[in-house]
């Protein structure tokens, strides 16, 4: 019974446009963009638009294939390819896709003026917001981005999308200095949700060495155990978790057990190289 609930949920959260035909090619395309063969997946998703038989598939064809392009590095090809969208909303947010893909941030903020959050679909609102406020960040602007993602939780009912835009603000309070409560108040609420894709790990890990630096240590060990429960068998989260370890305990000021995490983190099997990079880094820093 909860299995036919679930599918039929499912169902229901698809767009009226998304036929099961549709959705089967367009899923090869995806993977050919997740495989990374850029051109290929504009190709493909160029031919799909012309074939599609709404224009919310068009469209929706379309701004894949102009993502695709922006990875690509062909960024002319891909705002015109944007332009053929022929639904207004849609193609305006196929640019605010390719502005955030390449980092342009003035543009991206010029493209999400156009977002009507009374005519827009729902499911383009909230990354609307999200993207504006990633392109506010990167501008320094923190108090708009800060509200643009506010008003993003708003517009989800995705636990994850929201786990996102409070992740966002933490980043943002702690980038500024200013405001480490509000940071926390943005952690506790990632924690509150539970999100699932690492956003509940990578939050007990921050708010733990956000806690640790501001001295309370044994509120941020509490967040570690929690962490050490939660880590599934993944190294990513084994190896963060151990650093996380050693990063507090060098605080509390006892260098032998930091070190010793370090080490351990050090010989997580299956730990990717970035954050084994990161304890080479902080071993090197530990020597006398």
């Amino acid at each position: 019974m909860k299995r036919t609930i679930f599918i039929l949920a499912a169902l229901l959260a698809l767009p009226a446009w998304a036929e099961p035909h549709f959705i089967a090619e367009r899923q090869e395309g995806l993977k050919l963009m997740q495989g990374g063969e850029h051109a290929e997946a504009a190709a493909f998703f160029v031919k799909l638009a012309e074939t599609a038989a709404k224009p919310e598939q068009q469209g929706d064809a379309l701004r894949h294939a102009a993502l695709a392009t922006a990875r690509n590095k062909q960024l002319e090809a891909a705002l015109l390819l944007a332009d053929r969208i022929p639904l207004k909303p849609d193609a305006d947010f196929a640019k605010v896709q390719i502005y955030l893909e390449t980092r342009q941030w003035a543009e991206l903020l010029k493209a999400a003026e156009r977002l009507d959050a009374n005519t827009w679909p729902d499911a383009l609102i909230y990354p609307t917001l999200i993207a504006r406020a990633r392109a506010r960040s990167a501008l320094g602007e923190m108090v708009a981005a800060e509200a643009d993602a506010r008003q993003a939780i708003q517009h989800t009912i995705s636990l994850n999308n929201q786990a996102a835009a409070w992740h966002l603000i933490a980043q943002n309070a702690q980038r500024s200095g200013k405001d480490q409560a509000k940071a926390l108040e943005a952690y506790a609420e990632m924690i509150r949700l539970q999100p699932s894709g690492g956003s509940f790990q990578r939050a007990l890990s921050e708010r733990a060495r956000l806690l640790s630096s501001l001295g309370k240590h044994d509120a941020a060990l509490a967040d570690l155990a929690e962490l050490d429960k939660n880590t599934r068998n993944d190294p990513h989260w084994i190896c963060t978790a151990l650093m996380s370890y050693g990063d507090v305990y060098h605080d509390m000021g006892d260098k032998a057990k930091a070190r010793q995490s370090f080490e351990q983190a050090a010989k997580v099997p299956g730990a990717p190289a970035v954050l084994l990079d990161e304890v080479k880094q902080r071993l090197a820093e530990l020597k006398p």
